[in-house]
């Protein structure tokens, strides 16, 4: 496996300075906003969704306003990216590029990590699949990262399914990695590098809009 060597500085994407609005077949990616406030909360207050999310359900529509105002000002920090995905006029999830990190002292690193969610209605279409194909292209071509990881909850197969069609490689399983509801759970952690990404069979093309 051979890569190129990382990116000079000047051809390095600011991430809060980068359009973020494009459109796949069937969907529209835009920054989130606190406007779609009404369209999600049916989902992030439902107590059994996030089971396999690092976060619980919102107990109010304050939370919910908070955390898609905090989720805008991480997207200008240069931090994250997050998009709202956006299915017949209206946001049914979510997907990022988060922990975008360049450098660790003397180490480049040049990577983000991939996540998503999506509302139970949509599931079993491939919706998911095809936002998080458009999204892993923007990360390595727009952005100019080197490596894409994600990570899932080793029980939750939907997640793998739509991880492994998008071309990830498997790194392996962590064992008791996270404690929720009175349990460890095992993850499962995949990666993707940049000179592993083929455009003509793992991803979508988008629209700039």
């Amino acid at each position: 496996m051979r890569s190129e060597p990382p990116r000079a500085d000047a051809d390095l994407a600011k991430p809060g300075e980068l359009k973020l609005d494009f459109v796949t077949p069937r969907l529209a990616l835009r920054p989130v906003s606190v406007d779609d406030l009404e369209d999600v909360w049916p989902w992030v207050s439902d107590p059994a969704f996030p089971r396999f999310m690092s976060w619980r359900a919102h107990v109010d529509r304050d939370e919910t306003r908070a955390i898609l105002k905090a989720t805008a000002e991480q997207v200008a920090s240069g931090v994250a990216l997050h998009w709202s995905i956006v299915h017949e006029g209206k946001a049914v999830g979510r997907i990022s590029l988060e922990a975008i990190e360049w450098r660790k002292r003397a180490l480049r690193l040049d990577r983000a990590e991939l996540g998503y969610w999506m509302a139970p209605p949509l599931w079993g279409q491939g919706l998911m699949t095809e936002a998080a194909q458009a999204v892993i292209r923007f990360g390595f071509e727009a952005v100019g990262l080197h490596k894409i990881v994600v990570r899932c909850f080793a029980e939750n197969e939907a997640s793998r399914r739509v991880i492994e069609k998008c071309g990830f490689r498997l790194v392996g399983r962590m064992e008791d990695d996270i404690w929720r509801d009175g349990t460890w759970h095992a993850h499962l952690l995949f990666e993707m590098l940049r000179s592993e990404h083929d455009d003509t069979t793992s991803t979508r093309r988008f629209v700039r809009k």
